[in-house]
């Protein structure tokens, strides 16, 4: 039985349940499901079980673009989320703003600024919306939490002790913060060494007063040397990956393979999954922070992992800078690798059934657009 020519991403979900529940015995998709020290692992096979796609896009709408307003025209944005009313919120670290547009791309306002003083943040900064229009806000340089009302109107904030590179908000407006921070007391010399690093994953509410540690991941490195007084170093060529589903479960793993964890609210380890996966080698990269002999497996960025409204999880696969477009492999809240989908703009986030990219172009300004995905079956 095969899939219609193009199917709906979100009509897809009925299509694989229908196939699912008419497979033949001989068709049965070949997990391997075993328990290693004590923790159950999945493994796929190396093809998704309801195929590949390419992802025929319908923009419906556009912002931020040139012949916007001088104020509602994007310098530098690097992160986007949406409200049920479809209101986009863009954190543009060029001009120091969150940006706001309504569901047909018109700039409404600018909430927050740069600054030192209350509802300010210096770069680099990041967020994520919260139920009650609230906007939370992670103030990497200051070391602290900031929330406003979506209107820019100041609520409170919070300290943080170390540096934190990540906030996400699950549906009970709790806040998750990935601490990152060296293993140890690091041991410099005149040559690049490798640091090791940690990425804990921490749980609060928006008081800050109860800061409690769920889960750590473990691989990353940093390459540094002392240089006189100071230190000079840089990132390797792989990262740690973390994502949270609205229901609060967390996955994460480091990408120099292809295994990720999935952890329960409370941090519990409650199983691991991946696919079979052929490493790439490493035959561009070179240099002290690139050692490694394989590329990396996932993206790098802090969208490697996002989820769709069934909290499926989409998986950025790396890339190198000569290939065009983007690759996700989708798996389910099991571990279960559903599908391959080649598209054209990385996706941002997923609401009411479109998708959002924040697109930045070789030459011109940078937007953000809104699609309607339709995924076209490649031959098996």
């Amino acid at each position: 039985m095969r899939l219609p020519p193009i199917v709906s991403i979100f009509g897809l979900a009925l299509a694989i349940a229908f196939l699912a529940a008419f497979s033949s015995p001989q068709k049965t998709y070949p997990v391997v499901t075993e328990t290693k020290n004590g923790v159950k692992t999945i493994t796929n096979p190396d093809y998704p079980r309801e195929g590949r796609f390419t992802a025929r896009l319908t923009v419906e709408m556009s912002c931020g673009q040139a012949g916007a307003t001088e104020a509602g025209t994007f310098n530098k944005p690097i992160d986007l989320r949406v409200d049920d009313q479809a209101f986009v919120y863009v954190m543009d670290w060029g001009d120091g703003h969150i940006k706001v547009y309504d569901g047909g791309g018109k700039f409404v306002r600018e909430i927050s600024q740069k600054g030192q003083g209350p509802g300010e943040f210096e770069i680099p900064a990041l967020f994520d919306l919260m139920s009650g229009g609230r906007v939370c806000i992670l103030d990497q340089a200051q070391r602290r939490i900031m929330f406003l009302t979506t209107e820019g109107q100041y609520l409170s904030m919070f300290s943080l002790n170390g540096f934190f590179r990540s906030v996400q908000v699950d549906s009970k407006d709790e806040l998750y913060l990935g601490k990152w921070e060296a293993v140890g007391e690091p041991r410099l010399s005149e040559e690049f060494r490798e640091v090791p690093y940690l990425t804990s994953i921490l749980r609060t509410d928006i008081s800050g007063k109860a800061l409690v540690h769920l889960a750590d991941f473990q691989g990353e490195m940093m390459y540094m040397k002392a240089v006189g007084q100071g230190v000079v170093g840089g990132g390797g060529l792989y990262t740690i990956l973390w994502g949270l589903s609205p229901s609060g479960r967390i996955y994460g793993g480091y990408n120099e393979d292809y295994r990720l964890r999935a952890c329960g609210s409370d941090g519990m380890l409650e199983f691991s999954f991946g696919r079979v996966f052929k490493p790439v080698k490493n035959t561009r990269l070179k240099g002290p922070f690139a050692k490694k002999k394989n590329l990396p497996v996932f993206g790098k960025s802090n969208h490697a992992i996002i989820f769709d409204e069934d909290e499926n999880l989409w998986i950025e696969l790396f890339q190198d800078n000569e290939k065009k477009g983007f690759i996700y492999d989708v798996f389910s809240t099991a571990g279960i690798y559903l599908m391959q989908v080649k598209i054209e703009y990385r996706i941002f986030q997923f609401k009411k059934g479109k998708a959002y990219s924040l697109v930045q172009p070789e030459a011109g300004y940078p937007s953000v657009k809104r699609f309607q995905i339709d995924l076209v079956p490649e031959d098996r």
